[in-house]
């Protein structure tokens, strides 16, 4: 359990994934759009994955993987980073973070916008959010 908490308490946004998890590449994604630079641990990766998947588990993070941490606190995962996102306390929550590697006036987020056109059809439109 040392060796996790060294892990988790090292960087300012920890991620804990898998290479075969569909939900774990959508979670890093995400905070990658967000202009995050996190540290991913691939448990699958790494010497002692499993004994860190066990550790996560007794943390009581289930499914194990995605996981996320942000300033060494357990945020949980896929279903409580995208709560977080939908209800718009994500990107606060990393903006706090400003100190520790993320910069919200220099990393804009991108929002991604489907129109329906009746000549068109599907259209999708990249937009950037403020005002730098």
């Amino acid at each position: 359990m040392e060796k996790l908490q060294k892990m988790i308490s090292e960087k300012s946004v920890v991620i804990f994934s898998k290479n075969s998890c569909c939900m774990s590449h959508t979670i890093k994604t995400l905070f990658l759009d967000f202009g995050v630079n996190p540290t991913i641990y691939e448990l699958d990766d790494i010497n002692k994955g499993k004994e860190i998947e066990q550790e996560l588990t007794q943390l009581g993070c289930s499914p194990t993987v995605p996981v996320v941490f942000i300033g060494g606190q357990l945020v949980g995962g896929a279903n409580q980073v995208m709560s977080l996102h939908l209800n718009r306390s994500l990107f606060r929550c990393l903006s706090e973070l400003g100190r520790y590697g993320f910069d919200k006036y220099r990393q804009i987020p991108k929002i991604y916008l489907i129109i329906k056109s009746a000549s068109v059809g599907l259209s999708v439109i990249n937009l950037r959010l403020g005002g730098v």
